[in-house]
Order: C-alpha cells, then structure tokens, then sequence
C-alpha cells in the first residue's frame, strides 16, 4: 500500500440524472482477499440517498445486518519526542516504544495526537499518509496530511500513533469494543476486504421493543451488533449538567489510558 492520503467518492455527484440506466453500486456488496487496487482501506463512498461506507480489512468473519467492532487499541503508547519539528514540518519522528515491527506506509489511514506537554493549549491531530520501515520497538517517522501549527520540542511534546482502525474488524462479541458499522455483505473470515456502512437508511437486528411505543425511537449497540432501545441500554434518567445528545463514539483507548481516539458524529 502506497503513501497517501484517503479519498471520499461522492456517486452520481455530477447531476440528477447520471446515465440513461440507473447507476449500479454493485462493488459495495463485494468480498475479496486481495484489496481492489482502486481503493484504500479507509476511503468512504457517499450515495446520493446519503448512505456512506467505509473500505474495510477482516480480522474475524462479519454478518451482515449486524454490527461489525474495530479491534485496533492503538500502535504506540504516550511517549515524549526525542526528535523535535519545527512549525511548518509535514513529517515527524515518532520514538522507540514497544510495537511490531513496521512495513513502509503500513500506517496509512491512521492518526497522530501530538501533545503539547505543558498543556493543552496545542493539542494537534494528524492524518497519517506514510511511513517509514522500522524494526520492533524503534523510533520510525510518519508523514503527516498537514503541516505542524506548533513545534515539537524534544523531551516535552509526546504523542500517541493508531492504525487506521478500517483495517480490523469483526463480528460484534464483546463490550470493550466499539462498533463501526454494519457490513456491506457476509464477510467469512479473517483477511477479506469488504465495504461496511457507517452511516445511512440501513436494516440492523433489533432486540425488543426497537420502535415501538412511548418514543422508543432511539437505540444503542448490544455487544453482538443488534441495537437495544434507549431505557435497556441505559437504564436510568440523565442526570443534571449532562444531556441526551449523541456526539459519537471512542475508536480506540480511554480517558484513563492512551486516548480517546473518538469519531464524532454530527
């Protein structure tokens, strides 16, 4: 997988009327285990009805109509800079911590936190386009999608680098992990590339009670991928100073660890 930033198809785009025959998404629904050389993992397909996926990458078999997790934690933990950057810098060098050993531009789709040490006043984010090789656990640079707006000072800024997290899902199984969306197709196993919906009119296996009366209109993810209404998930009232609106999901780590790295949702 080359160096590169991800891209967003906007199908039908062009016009009301895109061909004399209706258009065909028929390469939503397909399953393979070797990627489609027109597509990323990560890149996102938009259909004019609104409907959005993801390219995707299996690490355990995906059934459609359920809620498929992101399994990735994170690649390297909070850990201070030894190398500094300067404002303006589109690539910086990550420092030795424990990870895997590292294939060139395997971090593609993935995300940098750049912490400012002192505060978090500079906080910054950044897409991931590259990387360099590197052996386990040492230091490997990164190629970032935009500039830095804040120098990195060695020994003081620090920083946490994921995977894209497209590039490990499964059936939904377990509470820990955080659901990416329903897949496009049944997925049979570990290895297989595939599109799974994140957002759009879709079916999704309902427990009891889903749209039913007294305003059940809302729902949350089970463990297994179906969807609870709001009173069984939660269980209780919303206490004062916080609210029911849904602002998204964590991806990947806690407000007690390396994170959270949260995907919000408008």
């Amino acid at each position: 997988m080359a160096k590169g930033k991800a891209k967003v198809n906007y199908l039908g785009r062009a016009g009301l009327v895109a061909a004399k025959d209706a258009p065909d998404w028929s390469f939503l629904y397909d399953v393979s285990s070797t990627r489609d050389s027109k597509w990323n993992i990560g890149d996102r397909v938009v259909l004019p009805d609104g409907r959005e996926f993801r390219y995707a990458k299996s690490v355990g078999a995906c059934h459609a109509g359920h809620g498929c997790e992101f399994t990735y934690t994170g690649y390297t933990s909070y850990t201070a800079f030894a190398v500094a950057a300067a404002v303006g810098d589109k690539e910086v060098t990550v420092p030795a911590a424990t990870h895997a050993a590292l294939t060139t531009d395997e971090l593609r789709g993935g995300y940098i936190i750049i912490f400012d040490g002192s505060d978090d006043s500079n906080t910054t984010v950044r897409g991931i386009i590259g990387n360099a090789s590197a052996a386990a656990d040492a230091a490997f640079k990164v190629y970032l999608d935009a500039k830095l707006t804040n120098a990195i000072v060695a020994g003081t800024e620090a920083c946490e680098v994921y995977r894209n997290p497209y590039a490990a899902l499964q059936d939904g199984s377990v509470n820990t992990y955080p659901k990416a969306g329903i897949p496009a197709a049944y997925v049979s196993a570990s290895g297989k590339y595939f599109w799974v919906q994140t957002n759009g009119i879709t079916w999704m296996s309902p427990q009891s009670g889903v749209g039913g009366s007294q305003g059940q209109h809302g729902a949350f993810w089970r463990h297994d991928g179906s969807i609870d209404k709001a009173d069984t998930a939660l269980a209780t009232t919303v206490p004062a100073g916080s609210s029911s609106q849904y602002a998204g999901y964590c991806v990947a780590g806690n407000q007690a660890g390396n994170g959270p790295l949260f995907n919000l949702k408008g």
